[in-house]
Parts: structure tokens; sequence; C-alpha cells
């Protein structure tokens, strides 16, 4: 997911787990980068970048294990930090500031 600050990005994850049917709060990982909860079925793992400006080793690492979880969604708050690790095929999410009260989202599949 990509946006600005403030855009929607964690209250759109909220709503994923939701439906995924996480039942613990879901939080933003800005200071430990990542959170993994489980659904019924599926696990969610959330990252938020925004505190990198680079993604080092370690967090790659961690993304790439995500990625490569076949019962998992991944979600990438500041995605574009990590551009080196999307895999070919993704969903982009864009948030876009309307007015302090809405948002445009735009869903781009690749």
């Amino acid at each position: 997911m990509i946006g600005d600050l403030g855009g929607g990005k964690t209250h759109f994850t909220k709503g994923l787990a939701t439906g995924l049917g996480v039942a613990e709060p879901v939080t933003s990982p800005t200071f430990n980068f990542e959170n993994i909860y489980q659904g019924k079925k599926l696990s969610l793992y959330h990252f938020d970048l925004y505190r990198n400006g680079e993604v080092d080793e370690d967090i790659g690492f961690l993304i790439k294990e995500a990625i490569s979880d076949k019962d998992g969604v991944v979600v990438i708050e500041w995605a574009e930090r990590a551009r080196s690790y999307w895999p070919s095929r993704y969903t982009l999410i864009k948030f876009n500031w309307i007015s302090d009260q809405e948002r445009m989202i735009s869903v781009i599949k690749k």
C-alpha cells in the first residue's frame, strides 16, 4: 500500500483483518516493522516501513518469507520502500487525500 501519512492504510488493514477473522486488535507495526495475526484460515503479515528510507537485509528476509507463505496475506505500508522485494504478481493499493474526511483508493493488479 502506498499513500501519504494518515491516508488510511492502517485503517484499511484493520478492515482486512476483520474480514480474515483476526480476533485480536490490529495495530501499526511502525516500531517493530512486522506484526503477524492469525485469521480463521489465513495469516495476516502486516509490515509498516514508514521509518525506513531503505529496507535492510533483515526486513527484506521477513518480507520474502511472508510472501512465500501460501496461507498468508501480506500488507506492506509504504511499500514503495521495498520495491525490490515485490513478487512478480501483486495488488497495489494507493490512498490519495480528497478532503479531511475523504480518500480515493485505487487498486492496481499486476
